[in-house]
């Protein structure tokens, strides 16, 4: 990857110096523009927004330090090098509080400025790979919440303890430290709190939920993670009185042995428990949270992600398998509830 550069000197010898060492070497910086003071220097950091100002400390119109200071409110990704003509410590000790990478003698000598580069590039890299990570981690939280609390929803405790074992095993596989761990699953409850908002807006119905308890120690964190769930599914049993609606639990276990079938009504699963439909409809959302079709949506896209993991199958056969024999209407439904089509989401994945 290339990162951006710009240099400002007043100077001509000193930024065709730089170019020359920039352009000759595998330094991983291509040079974006050119300043004579910081006025200038400021409108090409708005304009270009660049990974890395190599700027001399006296300038005319804005000092270097006011300079990196207002580059820094706009912009706290790019990184400074100083150069500077003269041999001041108290510069050097601001620059430095700053966050200036190095503070570098004029005239420049090449060695050092190219280990200077190689810093900066480093230092790029690796908060690039962290952004990364930081990313896909939260699209797979995400994801992870979706899963936990629907199956808290449906009261499926082996399948809450089974999930847990997987999100905790893929972060053991990651190699992170504890308090980096402890991180990850604060992201996890955070989503989760907001996933089971989505559910009930009866929250205070529900254990309150304080990331803050989690421990610190990462053989603890997935036991009080199973147990925070099982917490809430208790008390979602008690909410629903559970055991006093062996009907709705019924129709519940139908549907998951019948949500492929295309045409899954709402009419057959109501004279199944002989209700009316809209009564039916009615004591299923108060049941389960969503509605009946909700239900049924949901069921086929959890389907439909588990099968978009294994290659073998085109997107228009899962499709059918699960129910949908338009596939138009498929991929229009997966994106909905997922942000992404089919393919899009098998990408993501990595297929």
């Amino acid at each position: 990857m290339m990162y951006k550069v710009i240099t400002v000197d007043d100077e001509k010898l000193i930024k065709r110096s730089i170019h020359a060492l920039i352009l000759k070497n595998q330094t991983g910086f291509e040079l974006v523009g050119e300043a004579i003071d910081g006025e200038d220097a400021l409108q090409l950091c708005t304009d270009l927004s660049p990974d890395l100002v190599i700027t001399d400390i006296r300038m005319p119109k804005m000092n270097g330090l006011s300079f990196i200071q207002k580059v820094k409110e706009m912009n706290n990704h790019t990184q400074f090098i100083v150069v500077s003509g003269y041999d001041e410590f108290e510069y050097a000790q601001t620059a430095l509080r700053f966050g200036v990478v190095d503070f570098l003698l004029k005239p420049i000598k090449p060695d050092q400025f190219l280990a200077s580069l190689q810093k900066v590039y480093h230092h790029l890299e690796t908060k690039d790979k962290a952004s990364k990570e930081r990313s896909e981690w939260l699209w797979n939280v995400k994801v992870f919440a979706e899963e936990l609390v629907s199956h808290i929803w449906l009261l499926e405790e082996q399948h809450v303890r089974t999930k847990m074992e997987e999100i905790h095993q893929q972060l053991l596989n990651k190699q992170v430290e504890e308090q980096t761990m402890k991180r990850l699953y604060t992201d996890l409850i955070t989503y989760m709190k907001g996933e089971l908002k989505n559910q009930t807006e009866r929250m205070s119905d529900l254990p309150c939920i304080d990331e803050r308890s989690l421990p610190d120690k990462e053989k603890n964190m997935k036991d009080f993670m199973v147990n925070l769930c099982e917490s809430i599914i208790n008390t979602v049993k008690e909410k629903r009185k559970y055991g006093h609606r062996k009907n709705i639990l019924t129709v519940v276990s139908y549907i998951e042995e019948h949500f492929t079938k295309e045409n899954v009504s709402l009419q057959e699963v109501a004279n199944l428990v002989d209700m009316s439909p809209s009564y039916f409809s009615m004591e299923f959302k108060q049941e389960m949270g969503i509605s009946f079709k909700q239900f049924i949506t949901k069921k086929r896209i959890e389907k439909a992600k588990d099968l978009l993991h294994n290659p073998i199958y085109k997107t228009y056969e899962i499709a059918e398998a699960i129910g949908y024999g338009d596939y138009p209407h498929f991929t229009k439904t997966f994106k909905k509830c997922t942000g992404l089509t089919p393919t899009q989401y098998r990408k993501r994945i990595g297929l």
